[in-house]
């Protein structure tokens, strides 16, 4: 059975750099190693499409990583991003799909849950760390920071809100990021299970 991975967490939490670096693992977003998944009218791929290196089920990865923040937010829509998770799940994929937008939504994700083995990474990153992530991203003017940690604020709480919301049918890990990247490695047959502490 496919496994299905979504990181969630507010701008700043290192969602789509847990993406690059399971990518990595697989042989990177660029040069020989993903396929590219276009579609008609769209410049940037809507996937990548992985083999896996120790022969197992191939990896998708929702999105296009060739700007800073990429992933899902670079698809239209949560509902065509659940759309694509339960087309490629179905097909026999594993899939990894992160986003601000999907990480503070819990009503499609919970239908995805329903028919496939879904694992949501929630990062524990710290409110203060992510807001700080974003004004350094952004190099965001004084000014604007008080926007920024207003918005972010209630990023983390929408996220929180919709992982709580998730846990009745979907496996929700609350966790660093370190430990998302071993975990995700784990689901995806790349590392070996830790065992149970």
């Amino acid at each position: 059975m496919s496994v299905i991975i979504n990181p969630r967490g507010a701008s700043g939490s290192g969602k789509t750099e847990l993406a690059r670096r399971i990518m990595a693992a697989y042989g990177g977003e660029r040069g020989d190693g993903p396929e590219r998944v276009y579609r008609a009218g769209r410049a940037r791929p809507i996937c990548y499409r992985f083999p896996h290196p120790r022969g197992g089920r191939p990896l998708v990865v929702l999105g296009h990583y060739e700007v800073t923040s990429g992933g899902c937010d670079t698809i239209s829509g949560v509902e065509e991003v659940c759309r694509l998770v339960e087309s490629y799940a179905a097909a026999g994929h594993d899939v990894l799909f992160e986003g601000l937008d999907v990480s503070r939504e819990s009503e499609r994700t919970a239908a995805l849950a329903a028919a496939h083995r879904l694992h949501v990474l929630h990062l524990s990153t710290p409110l203060d760390r992510c807001i700080g992530n974003v004004i350094a991203r952004r190099r965001a003017r004084k000014a604007v920071r008080p926007q920024i940690s207003k918005n972010t604020t209630e990023d983390y709480r929408r996220v929180g809100d919709a992982c709580a919301r998730l846990r009745r049918c979907a496996q929700v890990e609350f966790v660093s990021f370190d430990d998302a990247l071993l975990r995700a490695q784990e689901l995806l047959g790349l590392a070996p299970l830790r065992a149970a502490a």
